[in-house]
């Protein structure tokens, strides 16, 4: 590679939104990328005949604002080693105290600072043979003989401090270090300014997007006070609840982790278990209601009831096919079943049916510390989303509105006059929070469910909903 001169002067200023304005001599020039940046720096180092010095600025990084790069004439990257020798020389070590004068050592703590004068051998006071007295007891003391070959520093013992009296939260006391209430901001790991990061040792920080996914995550993470459920409710069959229910549970799955059940607990036969990883059994609700006398409060008795869901990292309980003896799943059996799992599980998302007079749909009302309303971008879906939450005002939990959410899934053709009635109105009956989902041909009815080629934007919708959701528990 030839040898990278100092003319002319480049620099490169990343933008919030990754757009990047670089400078060569005074001469301005906007790109919308990194890439595009870095080829119009290539394209100029090959007009010059050899590589080009570029001071790449994020005015947004609070550490390290600045990285130097070499851009060669191929559009390749390599950071500028010799700026980091000339700071390295720059940090050298200090020079050495001038002969016959004692070094100074200089420590500094939280009670203070504290210069100690550290003498030479050559400087050490020869003491001679007599007495002194000792500070401590105002007493005679005889003084230790000394050799002139073997000179000793005279020592004066220290007085005992006196005990410090301090109150309680006296700043001086600190019983246990400070925990920080979230972590500190990070360099960024997206995009380029990621690449940057991990290819240069860069400190670039993350782009605002970036730092509102982490916001977000944070969010979702958040410690709660005990274990919770929420009961996704639509009285309209085929308006997305299975789909809603299930992943939200795989969004708390996927960042939060721990004990998470997708549950359906309804009337009538849904569609959790086949849209769902199939188990290494074929039990359901019904068999799990039909055995809680021999449940314990062990995870180990639910492993032949729930179904694992692999990367997903949560389980699902499904309710029985068409045919089974339904006698058995009521609102009083419900709730019997709800008790044992909340032991087991940090939070429950239960899949509810179609009417409000079942007291299956009563009772997962009545447990759920939460709603998640659902609705598609429908006429019908409309009608009976006003219908469910006047279902809910009628046994009683009106008083849950106010930290429930609403999640609307746009169809493929969306009619945003109707989008805005849907989220006018969730505002209008006091709602927390109102997530759109975006259409997203994966997730048509009946096909199975896979979060992994979920369209980024349904990911980034259901993140946000699960943190609206988070917020309310």
């Amino acid at each position: 590679m030839a040898e990278a001169l100092s003319r002319p002067v480049c620099t490169a200023t990343i933008g919030d939104d990754d757009t990047v304005m670089v400078v060569i001599d005074g001469v301005e020039r906007q790109c919308d990328s990194m890439p595009e940046a870095i080829t119009y720096l290539a394209d100029t180092a090959k007009d010059l005949g050899r590589p080009l010095k570029v001071t790449a600025i994020d005015p947004s990084s609070p550490t390290n604002p600045e990285s130097f790069l070499i851009v060669d004439v191929d559009g390749s990257v390599v950071e500028d080693s010799s700026v980091r020798a000339k700071r390295a020389a720059r940090r050298g070590t200090p020079q050495a105290a001038k002969s016959g004068a004692p070094a100074r050592y200089s420590d500094t703590s939280s009670a203070g600072s504290v210069a100690v004068d550290v003498a030479t051998p050559d400087e050490y006071p020869t003491a001679k043979q007599g007495t002194v007295e000792d500070p401590a007891r105002n007493e005679p003391m005889v003084a230790a003989a000394e050799t002139e070959h073997e000179p000793l520093p005279s020592v004066t013992p220290a007085a005992v401090p006196a005990a410090i009296q301090v109150e309680p939260g006296d700043p001086r006391i600190r019983l246990r270090p400070e925990i920080p209430a979230e972590k500190a901001l990070t360099p960024a790991r997206e995009g380029w300014r990621g690449w940057m990061n991990a290819a240069f040792k860069t400190n670039l920080a993350p782009t605002a997007a970036e730092q509102a996914n982490r916001d977000r995550r944070c969010r979702i993470q958040r410690p709660l006070d005990s274990h919770r459920t929420v009961a996704v409710v639509q009285l309209k069959g085929g308006a997305t609840k299975t789909t809603v229910a299930y992943h939200l549970a795989a969004t708390y799955g996927r960042i939060r982790g721990g004990n998470i059940l997708a549950g359906e607990f309804n009337e009538n036969q849904g569609t959790l278990g086949e849209r769902a990883l199939a188990g290494s059994h074929d039990r359901t609700t019904l068999d799990l209601i039909r055995n809680l006398g021999s449940v314990t409060r062990r995870t180990s008795d639910l492993v032949r009831y729930v179904r694992p869901q692999g990367d997903d990292r949560i389980h699902v309980l499904a309710s029985p096919p068409e045919g089974a003896d339904r006698r058995r799943v009521d609102g009083n059996s419900v709730k019997a079943a709800h008790d044992v799992l909340l032991s087991l599980y940090s939070l429950i998302l239960l899949d509810t049916g179609n009417s409000a007079q079942a007291s299956t749909w009563r009772a997962a009302v009545d447990v759920a510390d939460s709603l998640v309303f659902v609705a598609q971008n429908k006429a019908d879906d409309c009608r009976l989303l006003e219908a469910t939450v006047e279902g809910v005002q009628a046994e009683g939990h009106g008083d849950k509105l106010s930290r429930s959410i609403l999640v609307v899934t746009n169809t493929a053709q969306p009619n945003a006059e109707r989008l805005a009635w849907l989220q006018e109105y969730g505002k209008a009956i006091g709602l927390a929070a109102i997530a759109v989902v975006p259409f997203d041909r994966s997730l048509q009815e009946g096909m199975a469910f896979n979060y992994d080629i979920l369209n980024p934007a349904t990911r980034h919708a259901y993140e946000s909903a699960t943190a609206d959701l988070t917020d309310q528990l």
